[in-house]
């Protein structure tokens, strides 16, 4: 389980690869009405861990998408998403902009790869907030929520919106 945002008003929704799958698969998709879909994945990178799912629906309200690139550090931040499942869905937790241009090293089974030019923030993120926006105060969208540091408390990462904006338009 974990979060996403719709990006057009037809349907089109922005999340993590780790939470929807490659590309040509489906999955599930639970809006805040309780309107359940069939997604499919139509665009998916594993090493920016992003994907897009389209949903079978017209005229839909959607996110504005900022721009990642005139942020700044200490600015305040939020990160909406499901963390740990449905108990808590819709959970909105405020931080700041911790750090810009983040690398960080992930270690799955026998592979290690990094990740690059994240936001860093200390608005908790948690399992199931993966896919969810961080937003701005003005509620435009900077980035995708990804990853925390298990072992330090309020360390979370974000992909900075402005990398899928070209995949988008």
């Amino acid at each position: 389980i974990g979060s996403g945002v719709l990006i057009t008003d037809t349907g089109y929704i922005l999340t993590n690869q780790h939470v929807a799958g490659n590309k040509y698969s489906t999955c599930y998709v639970t809006l805040e009405s309780g309107d359940v879909f069939n997604g499919d994945v139509v665009w998916a990178d594993e090493n920016i861990d992003l994907a897009i799912v389209k949903i079978n629906v017209a005229k839909m309200d959607y996110i504005e998408l900022g721009d990642s690139d005139t942020i700044r550090l200490g600015e305040d931040v939020y990160a909406i998403g499901n963390p740990i499942g449905f108990e808590f869905q819709r959970t909105v937790t405020k931080g700041i902009i911790s750090g810009l241009n983040r690398t960080i090293k992930i270690e799955n089974e026998a592979e290690l790869t990094y990740m690059e030019d994240l936001i860093q923030t200390d608005a908790t993120i948690n399992p199931g907030n993966s896919g969810g926006p961080l937003l701005l105060s003005n509620g435009e969208i900077i980035g995708i929520n990804t990853v925390k540091i298990t072992s330090a408390e309020g360390i979370g990462f974000a992909v900075p919106i402005n990398i899928i904006k070209p995949i988008i338009e």
